[in-house]
């Protein structure tokens, strides 16, 4: 089955994508270029207080080498930049301009409201090559209800009722304006980079079957479908009107993807379904007794010789600057990012291995953003 190179990124438009009027562009713009000015700071003022510290912590241990995490110590020795006053603006002026990027976004949705429905009704009515399936009596997870991720109004549990889809244009929205702040550039895609990832390191793997765990509003499961062109596309997600837009999404790209509202850790479908199970920053939004259970679903979802690829965040890289894992777990405090330092803690290979595969399987690898600066984490196995 042929793979072929994506061409979906976060530039990819489509029918539900909102014109930014003359007003909107001004607030995003404003709001990309101060969050792209507070990590320059971040970077090049806050990281030097754990280079050459004012006041240097007192040890009582002069052997003592531990790195912690915000919120508790950081090594001793170094001085802790949240007692510093340009670490109090820096947090304040970020926290500021993610909740004025949400207003930003929400008021270009609700002004484009009227417009934005009559394009849903359309699609709605359009015949789909794929499929959406929603589970009004499914039990929702308490970390999913009371979790807003990244501060996003409503989280990814809000459902407004109806037909809604809010949430999943919400979702589109602020991880667009949110990445490309954060510098990680406007052809970047996650989904792209797993499919570049599978092209690189198992040349001769075509899946039949793809399955993506928590889909959201199907951006990333978008490149698995461009991707896998030939393949059977299917992804899964908690919240409703992600699904919701996912499917409308999906309709006006033309992709066949079938969308399931199940559990990443229970999606219901038979044992030995798939010969691929993905993810896309997934594991850094869950507690660790759900990632465990993701890995044990991926275990029996997978066709043996099939694979199973987690992408994520680069918190677990060996050799991080301890500054940069500093930063990452403020996230915790003041992002809505509740699991980020418990993921950062976990062995992601350990949890495979409970979960049934192999250790000489499995791998972990950091791949390049398409045309950003950082590195993906990418772990996972092939099953046998």
């Amino acid at each position: 089955m042929a793979r072929q190179q994506s061409q979906l990124n976060r530039s990819t438009s489509h029918e539900l994508t909102p014109v930014a009027s003359c007003r909107d562009r001004g607030r995003q713009s404003f709001i990309f270029h101060a969050k792209r000015h507070l990590g320059q700071f971040a970077r090049l003022s806050l990281s030097r207080q754990f280079e050459y510290p004012a006041n240097p912590l007192p040890s009582e241990d002069p052997q003592d080498t531990d790195t912690g995490v915000i919120g508790t110590h950081v090594r001793t020795g170094h001085a802790q930049p949240e007692q510093s006053s340009a670490f109090a603006a820096w947090s304040a002026l970020n926290i500021g301009s993610q909740q004025q990027m949400w207003r930003a976004l929400n008021d270009m949705l609700v002004h484009q409201a009227p417009v934005l429905a009559q394009r849903a009704e359309t699609l709605a009515a359009r015949a789909a090559p794929g499929s959406l399936e929603l589970s009004p009596d499914l039990e929702m997870p308490a970390y999913f209800l009371q979790t807003a991720y990244h501060g996003q109004p409503g989280g990814y549990c809000l459902d407004r009722g109806g037909d809604d889809w809010h949430a999943g244009a919400l979702q589109e929205a602020g991880g667009n304006l949110y990445s490309r702040g954060a510098g990680t550039g406007a052809r970047d895609s996650k989904g792209q980079a797993v499919v570049r990832f599978l092209g690189e390191t198992f040349p001769e793997f075509a899946p039949d079957k793809v399955i993506d765990l928590g889909c959201g509003y199907g951006g990333q499961t978008s490149n698995y479908a461009a991707g896998f062109p030939d393949a059977e596309i299917h992804g899964v997600d908690l919240g409703a009107s992600l699904l919701r837009y996912a499917h409308l999404r999906a309709k006006s790209l033309g992709l066949k993807i079938h969308f399931r509202q199940a559990c990443a850790s229970d999606t219901r479908f038979p044992n030995a379904s798939f010969d691929l199970v993905v993810s896309n920053i997934l594991l850094h939004e869950i507690p660790q007794t759900m990632l465990e259970g993701v890995m044990q679903e991926s275990f029996r979802l997978l066709k043996p010789g099939g694979l199973v690829v987690h992408q994520d965040v680069p918190t677990q890289r060996p050799g991080t600057p301890e500054f940069q894992q500093w930063l990452s777990n403020w996230q915790v405090a003041h992002n809505d990012e509740p699991f980020w330092k418990s993921f950062s803690e976990t062995s992601v290979p350990k949890a495979l291995v409970n979960a049934g595969f192999s250790q000489a399987d499995i791998f972990e690898r950091y791949q390049p953003q398409i045309d950003g600066p950082l590195l993906w984490y990418m772990v996972g196995a092939r099953k046998q």
